[in-house]
């Protein structure tokens, strides 16, 4: 189990939280000023900024840094989240009035959120699991990890059909190369640095997050639009984020 003091990791949250809420903003700037059709608008702002935290950002944590990467991507994740919903739900909602009331019944019920709100006490109060609940954890999270990847992978094939138009390769350079790049800028910028940074790197270009097809089929986005968007950034991570690791391990950023 990772040991991670929250206040000495404030900073990060804090720029997560900053970035969660800018990304939309620049996406929007950017889908008015290309002009992006008002029925896929809200499908390709989201599909842009929402990126996969809970599979492939802790995925790619866990496998760089092991144990400390699980618990700063975790924190991310429950950070950034809860923000990403909320936004996701005005971006779609084509000026009606959102159900808020079953969205944020959605939040507070989030597996991922509610596990890791649970675990904070234990964590501040040094309360640690007995050895053979510690060891049957790791084993289901290791199985959860790599099914849930094929998971995604097993749904590429039909999304990819017809995937390479010219929304989703704007959704693709957006949400695998210039929202992590200006995200870590500003974040080094702001003093946050060594492991940290590639994490938040990691995070952040991680590809469209899979809810994003299901929250813009509820409330009738661009689906198909959406689908393909996840596809081609899930193939297009694999290369990114190796990238920008290989960047920054090269760089003299700690």
């Amino acid at each position: 189990m990772a040991e991670l003091d929250l206040a000495a990791h404030l900073d990060l949250v804090v720029c997560s939280l900053v970035a969660a809420v800018l990304a939309p903003l620049l996406v929007i700037l950017w889908a008015r000023c290309f002009h992006v059709a008002v029925p896929a608008f809200g499908a390709f702002v989201q599909a842009a900024f929402r990126s996969n935290l809970g599979i492939i950002g802790l995925a790619v944590c866990i496998a760089a840094y092991g144990d400390s990467g699980a618990a700063l991507g975790a924190l991310i994740l429950a950070a950034v989240t809860p923000v990403y919903n909320l936004i996701s739900v005005l971006v779609l909602s084509k000026g009606h009035a959102p159900d808020w009331q079953s969205q944020l019944r959605g939040i507070i019920t989030n597996p991922l959120i509610v596990a890791i709100l649970l675990a904070i006490p234990f964590q501040l109060a040094g309360i640690r699991m007995a050895p053979v609940f510690d060891d049957t954890a790791r084993l289901v999270a290791q199985l959860t990890l790599p099914l849930a990847l094929l998971g995604v992978g097993a749904s590429l094939n039909a999304s990819l059909r017809g995937s390479f138009n010219s929304l989703v390769l704007q959704i693709s350079l957006l949400k695998l190369i210039l929202l992590p790049a200006i995200i870590t800028a500003g974040a080094y910028l702001a003093g946050i640095r060594g492991e940290e940074l590639n994490v938040l790197a990691i995070m952040f270009a991680s590809p469209t997050a899979a809810a994003s097809f299901v929250m813009a089929r509820a409330m009738g986005g661009d689906a198909l639009l959406t689908a393909r968007a996840i596809a081609v950034t899930t193939l297009g991570a694999l290369v990114t984020i190796s990238v920008f690791l290989y960047v920054l391990d090269g760089l003299p950023l700690v």
